[in-house]
This record gives C-alpha cells, structure tokens and sequence, in this order.
C-alpha cells in the first residue's frame, strides 16, 4: 500500500498525480468494499456458532473468543462503511484528489496559490502518515484477527469435548477432533505459503530493475 501512495504524494507532474491518486482511491474503494461484504458473512457465521454447540458446556475461552471475534468483525463493517463514505465525500469535492494527497501526506504538497500546480518538491520528500497506514489497514486487520479468534475458538471447543472421553470412540468427538485437527493444519500451512509468496513477490517486484523499452531497437 506504501508504494503506490508514495509515488502519487511525490509525482512532479500534477496530472499524473491525479491519475495516479484516481487509480488507488478506486482500488481502496473496492478493497473496502470486499472486505464489508467478507466481514458481514464472518459476522454470521461467528453468530450462528452459538448455536451450533452448547457453548456452556466448553471452556470459558471458547465464547470469551466468539464473542470478541464477532466484535472485531462488526467493528470492521462499520469502519469499512465510514472509510467508503469519507473517501467518496472527499473526492466528489473540488480539486479532491489533491485533498487526498494532503490526507494522507506527513507534509503539505508545495502547490502553491493555485491546487492544480504540479508539485515542486524534492523525491520522495513526502511520505505517507503513520497514523493514515494504520487508519486505512484496520478493516482488514480486524476481520483477519476476527476469523483467527474464531478459528482458535472452535479448535478449543472440539478438542475440549474430546478430551473429555479420550478412550471413547463410539461417540465420534475423537474422530471429529482429527480430522479437524488436520484440515486446520492443511489450511493453515496454504494461507501461510500464499502469503509468503505474495509478499515475496511484492518485495521482488520493488527491487527489479526497470525494464528498457528500448532494447529491440537497432544501434
């Protein structure tokens, strides 16, 4: 997310900072969207949980996790939906994707009398604000803990019940535990290997030399 902010907060050209900052507020607006809709069916299905089992009968983790699970979701569809109107609002105003710039920039952009001058400032001399990165990461980082919580409270709940008849296999608590046992770990290891690969690949991308154009060309 830093990059692509970075390099509209410091383009010289104060069209291809519009088009630029244009370019990420539909990407954030999407994004946004993606992750109300995801954390309304977290939200659900954090909520018809308690019914699925008799929360009672397990640990006092189990619903201490639910319930802070479905707190974290519900406060991620709220801020999801307080971003998209905020953005939208300030973009429908006039010179809009310059305010965006002043937004999220740690210092004022160099345009002077007139907002639609290009920017007359040194490379990379503005750079995004601390407290903006954490602002507009927050609704995602909020439904991933809540889907985490309410993975770890399941994993209490099941293996709990287990443990309880250990020597019992009639009833099938045992069998249930390992074979969820195995689909958390399969699971797991999947979203951490795609998740090293993309910011593997991320990293790849920012330290790759520039690709010349030029190089079909005869001397």
């Amino acid at each position: 997310m830093h990059d692509p902010v970075s390099r509209f907060l410091n383009a010289t050209d104060a069209k291809e900072a519009d088009s630029l900052t244009e370019m990420w507020t539909k990407g954030k607006l999407k994004e946004l969207q993606y992750v109300g809709l995801s954390s309304a069916m977290i939200t659900g299905t954090i909520a018809s949980a308690f019914s699925w089992y008799s929360v009672e009968e397990d640990p006092w983790t189990t619903e201490a996790c639910w319930t802070s699970a479905l707190v974290l979701a519900l406060t991620a569809i709220s801020l999801a939906t307080q971003q998209t109107i905020g953005l939208s609002r300030l973009c429908s105003c006039e010179n809009g994707w310059l305010k965006v710039r002043h937004l999220l920039g740690k210092s004022h952009l160099d345009s002077g009398k007139s907002l639609g001058r290009p920017h007359r400032h040194a490379k990379n001399r503005v750079k995004m604000k601390t407290s903006q990165l954490w602002m507009w990461q927050t609704p995602v980082m909020l439904s991933n803990f809540a889907i985490l919580l309410f993975v770890i409270g399941l994993l209490i709940s099941i293996f709990d019940r287990a443990a309880r008849t250990p020597r019992d296999w009639t009833n099938g608590r045992n069998q249930i535990a390992i074979f969820f046992g195995c689909a958390s770990i399969f699971a797991g290891t999947n979203y951490l290997f795609c998740w090293f690969c993309l910011n593997r690949g991320s990293l790849e991308s920012k330290t790759s030399p520039a690709v010349d154009d030029d190089t079909d060309q005869m001397p």
